[in-house]
């Protein structure tokens, strides 16, 4: 005959203890509400996050409170529902104040001559959670952005190379026969006339290129680096590139615009605002890819930065975001200027 082992009072005691304190260090707080949302129990994490206590009437969360109901229809969401026991809400704190939370249901069954059953609320904050779900939409709205803007780039720099320059060279074209019709006399007036429509024809095709750098996309963003700075070389700025063996060839997986426009942009301020007169733009990738620009430029007070006016640095800092990396800038007023991104190689 098989004997029954029944559990020691002592040991109930202990298990209810080590319960209560589970229940205790718990991170998410448990909420314990009768019918008339009277607490009956609840634990520390959740009086941390609400300020309610033991014995205590919990209000109806936000979206509870402005939901429209039926007649006899139980104004408490997860109270009213048999197949739903999670949703997302703002839960009223004891001071007045809101809390956003995940909250999920279940329901102790009665006990005794109790006719209706105890209601628990696990609750979880999900600030940070909302708070990172709004940082990613907030960079994949950045993304889109730009890449709408290096589409309307592409669309304008074609209109300059088909349109404005075909029409400008159609000019030239044409002053080029007026001028074997015309007396000697306007010759040289027609030359400078022709003179100007080139350097303007210069100017447009240079336009071009910068809106859209096809031999980005051509040939990849070390060669479009290295040419970049050919261009924007003066006699006053020499302009220095070193990659290191290891830079991947190619279009970086699809981001190297960004690399390019983030040094276009370091390198314009430090001619035109900082009057630099030697640039050094270095490249290197092993698992993270880095890139910085250094100039010998005049520099400015890096603490100020925030107030500094213009797009160009606010743009620098979403593309550094679009690339998974971060922006770094250094400057002093007389020592020049040091921008720095790093981010993760996109082929590695």
């Amino acid at each position: 005959m098989a004997r029954v082992v029944g559990v020691a009072p002592r040991t109930m005691a202990y298990s209810t203890e080590r319960l209560r304190h589970l229940f205790n260090a718990l991170n998410d707080g448990i909420i314990v509400m009768d019918k008339d949302r009277i607490i009956v129990f609840i634990n520390p994490s959740a009086t941390r996050m609400t300020g309610w206590e033991l014995g205590d009437w919990i209000p109806y969360c936000r979206y509870c409170q402005a939901r429209e109901v039926g007649a006899g229809e139980e104004r408490c969401f997860l109270a009213g529902q048999t197949e739903v026991s999670y949703c997302e809400s703002e839960l009223p704190t004891k001071d007045g104040a809101y809390v956003p939370v995940g909250m999920s249901r279940t329901f102790l069954e009665p006990s005794g001559g109790e006719a209706s059953r105890d209601m628990v609320i696990v609750i979880r904050d999900v600030t940070r959670e909302r708070q990172a779900k709004e940082l990613e939409m907030r960079a994949r709205l950045n993304r889109m952005t730009l890449e709408v803007q290096e589409q309307e780039r592409k669309r304008i720099s074609q209109e300059l190379h088909d349109g404005v320059s075909q029409s400008l060279y159609a000019v030239d074209l044409g002053m080029e026969h007026l001028k074997r019709q015309a007396p000697p006399r306007l010759h040289r007036a027609l030359d400078d006339l022709r003179a100007q429509v080139k350097r303007c024809s210069q100017e447009v095709r240079a336009l071009s290129h910068t809106l859209y750098p096809s031999l980005l996309y051509d040939l990849g963003l070390s060669a479009a680096i290295r040419m970049l700075s050919d261009e924007m070389s003066t006699s006053g700025c020499r302009i220095e590139v070193s990659l290191n063996k290891e830079w991947p060839g190619g279009d970086l997986g699809g981001i190297a615009i960004h690399v390019y426009r983030i040094v276009q942009e370091a390198v314009h301020n430090a001619i035109s605002h900082g009057r630099a007169r030697h640039i050094q733009i270095h490249m290197t990738c092993g698992d993270m890819c880095e890139v910085e620009i250094r100039d010998d430029g005049c520099g400015f007070d890096a603490d100020q930065i925030k107030l500094l006016p213009g797009y160009g640095l606010k743009n620098m800092r979403e593309r550094a975001s679009a690339l998974n990396g971060v922006l770094e800038i250094e400057s002093q007023p007389g020592q020049g200027t040091r921008v720095r991104v790093i981010f993760p190689n996109p082929l590695g």
